[in-house]
């Protein structure tokens, strides 16, 4: 009987966000028309998910009502996994090419990435450019020591992806396929090569080749 009884006189009573850091959460409630009042099962959920997504840095949303009539909105942001410089300005993006703000009290380290021919629209960035290079940055995420030792990233179409090394700016180029593998062998390559000679003893290694490193 608690339960019909609640089932049919429940009502919203409170809004709570949870999960959001780069969001800030007036900015959440200045999109979001809290349905305080409202029965759970008269609010349309999608248009507030709808809302939320409008945000920049939120990808989606889960909702759920407790027992209580709290409304527990659950944030999915974005992960940012680089720093676009384009001209003056720099903005942080996501795998997908979703455009975000920096917030300067919630910085990110992840590398520079220079535009060099990503296209822009609504808040996206594409483009095969932007795919290849978008490839290259997941997989180094995925190789750890790739990640902690590149800081900048570029794209030429001779080349392909290019990166510069963390310690010492040495340029490493990876091409346009394949990057999970290079990555391995720039990881190869360090540890058994630079650690012995050192890494000021080279300016540019091309990992694009798969029986030989070229370095000079």
């Amino acid at each position: 009987m608690a339960g019909i009884y609640w089932e049919k006189n429940a009502s919203v009573n409170e809004v709570r966000f949870v999960n959001n850091h780069f969001t800030d959460e007036q900015d959440l409630s200045s999109v979001i028309d809290a349905p305080i009042g409202f029965h759970p099962d008269s609010v349309d959920y999608r248009a507030l998910i709808q809302a939320a997504s409008s945000l920049p840095y939120v990808q989606n949303a889960g909702i759920r009502v407790d027992a209580r009539g709290r409304m527990i909105i659950d944030i999915q942001e974005r992960d940012p996994i680089a720093m676009l410089l384009e001209d003056s300005n720099r903005f942080y993006f996501d795998k997908y090419g979703a455009i975000m703000p920096i917030i300067l009290q919630k910085a990110v380290n992840v590398p520079l990435v220079h535009n060099t021919g990503f296209q822009k629209e609504d808040g996206y960035l594409s483009g095969s450019i932007f795919e290849t290079v978008s490839d290259f940055l997941v997989a180094a995420r995925k190789n750890e020591f790739g990640w902690i030792t590149i800081s900048e990233v570029g794209y030429n179409p001779e080349e392909g992806v290019v990166a510069l090394s963390h310690e010492n700016g040495v340029k490493l180029i990876f091409g346009n396929t394949g990057f999970e593998e290079k990555l391995t062998y720039w990881k190869t390559f360090y540890s058994e090569v630079i650690r012995k000679e050192g890494i000021d003893q080279f300016s540019l290694i091309d990992l694009r080749y798969r029986n030989q490193i070229v370095t000079r």
